[in-house]
């Protein structure tokens, strides 16, 4: 069985890029990739590797973990994947920041709340 490293190192030549250019569609450093397929590098993130998988045809558990079939289906564009993607306004990442502050059980009552019918009556 190959070794995540190896499966990486599998996963970019299929895309045909370079480090560089893999880095740059994901967001991340050259340096990054490059650790990503060293023998004793660090591991990428499950994004990334969703990203890297979705990129390169590849099955995301063979990517990840060896097993299973190799691939799933024709490389998709990353940039495709984000153009479906619309960033946070200031007050949602706020209000994501101050949601993961709280408790589990203040979570749960902030979400009661806004399913609460009182606020639904207050939308209208």
């Amino acid at each position: 069985m190959s070794k995540l490293y190896e499966r990486i190192r599998e996963a970019r030549r299929l895309t045909g890029m370079t480090q560089e250019t893999l880095a740059a569609e994901l967001g991340i450093s050259r340096s990054a990739v490059a650790q990503w397929e060293m023998s004793e590098g660090t591991a990428p993130s499950v994004e990334n590797l969703i990203a890297l998988a979705k990129r390169s045809g590849l099955a995301f558990e063979y990517l990840a973990t060896g097993r299973g079939e190799a691939s799933f289906g024709p490389p998709e564009a990353i940039a495709e994947e984000e153009a479906s993607y619309h960033p946070l306004s200031e007050q949602q990442r706020q209000l994501l920041a101050g949601f993961e502050q709280l408790r589990p059980r203040q979570r749960t009552g902030l979400l009661e709340l806004i399913h609460s019918p009182a606020a639904r009556r207050g939308r209208r």
